[in-house]
């Protein structure tokens, strides 16, 4: 099966290249409003993006980086609208990872082992222009849509924020959790989310630790001060246990919580966010003797900020350029005594096309981490 994956990817891949050349969402289908065939409400479209990526690692005696980089995030997604009326369609969307590396066999590049292919997002729903959204599925988390996403601008972030904190985003409810439903509207200045988490399958978080969620919910809000100055509030609960995989009836339950605001102010050329996070029962503990009783770390807070100028430049190779400076700083309180900072000095090149370049030093001041510099380029289609 895997001979045939690859030569199937990679023709897409090709074909995607190509097909992009004049736009960045591909429509493969598009409505007919002419038409009386089952068919002609229905549109399509495909696009995605390929992130070859290199980690230099400064140690005290050298400096260490893959040599031939490894996947940044590839991913390739799929979207359809089927208009039930002139307000209601049904909609869907699909988005698959792909190690690219792992695909063409570049073994400085992956880890065995690893997956080559990851769904990222898979669901369905309705859409109304009048009364809002509602799907269903492995989709962005309320918590990411209102305060997460604001600060995922940099290519190192997610080290302060709850998507990237947690136990896995998938399934506290983070990032992209399966088996969610989420409803948002617009009502004027305000955008309104509201999401419900369905019980999951176990995750084996150690040898001897399994996590477990049973449900959760999350509300959040945007509220659109100034054209140019956003508000952004959310709360989310995940109910969830971890037990000790060789005694089942060793476990302990868990209220995860989440409670963060989001400032985001664009005036002009300028992208300007400050994010707050409070945790509680949220970040795994960093202690070395963990288990069911203790696996998270209580209470914490992680705070974000980015301040990025872009320079348009409209040049045929080089549309514009955005040097940005960013901030994180993780601290857990009570037993953990855990403090966590970092300092991103970095420049977005976009060379039209599709094509873009990010260069980015991450100075760390956190136990076990030494700085580091990240190339990343994006072909987006």
């Amino acid at each position: 099966m895997r001979n045939l994956k690859a030569p199937i990817i990679v023709g897409g891949v090709l074909l995607s290249v190509l097909s992009a050349s004049a736009q960045a969402e591909i429509t493969i289908l598009d409505k007919n409003k002419q038409s009386d065939s089952l068919l002609a409400p229905l549109s399509l479209q495909v696009g995605g993006s390929i992130r070859p990526e290199w980690i230099f690692q400064n140690t005290e005696n050298k400096t260490h980086g893959d040599s031939s980089g490894h996947d940044g995030g590839t991913r390739f997604r799929f979207s359809g609208d089927y208009a039930l009326s002139d307000h209601t369609s049904v909609i869907g969307n699909y988005e698959l990872g792909v190690n690219m590396y792992h695909l063409l066999d570049i073994k400085s590049g992956y880890t065995e082992g690893t997956d080559l292919l990851k769904k990222r997002k898979l669901y369905y729903g309705l859409k109304d222009d009048r009364y809002g959204t509602l799907t269903f599925g492995k989709q962005f988390s309320v918590y990411y849509d209102i305060v997460g996403s604001k600060s995922d601008v940099w290519d190192n972030d997610g080290q302060a924020a709850g998507y990237g904190v947690g136990v896995s985003g998938d399934y506290d409810g983070s990032l992209r959790p399966m088996k969610s439903i989420k409803y948002t509207n617009t009502l004027g200045d305000f955008t309104v989310e509201a999401g419900y988490l369905l019980p999951e399958t176990e995750l084996a978080v150690s040898d001897e630790l399994h996590y477990r969620r049973d449900g959760g919910a999350a509300l959040g809000v945007d509220y659109a001060i100034t054209k140019t100055l956003t508000w952004s509030n959310v709360y989310s609960l995940t109910n969830a246990r971890v037990k000790d995989s060789n005694f089942s009836d060793d476990e302990k339950q868990y209220h995860q919580q989440t409670t963060a605001t989001a400032l985001t102010w664009q005036p002009g050329a300028w992208y300007l966010v400050a994010t707050g996070n409070y945790y509680n029962n949220f970040v795994p503990s960093h202690q070395s003797d963990v288990n069911q009783n203790n696996y998270f770390a209580g209470s914490g807070y992680g705070v974000e900020g980015f301040a990025g100028y872009t320079f348009t430049l409209s040049k045929e190779y080089l549309k514009s350029v955005q040097p940005y400076v960013a901030a994180d700083s993780l601290k857990l309180k009570g037993n953990e005594n855990y403090e966590a900072n970092h300092v991103y000095l970095g420049t977005a090149f976009d060379f039209g096309h599709h094509v873009s370049l990010y260069v980015e030093r991450t100075l760390a001041n956190a136990p076990g981490q030494s700085d580091i510099t990240a190339v990343s380029f994006y072909y987006n289609f």
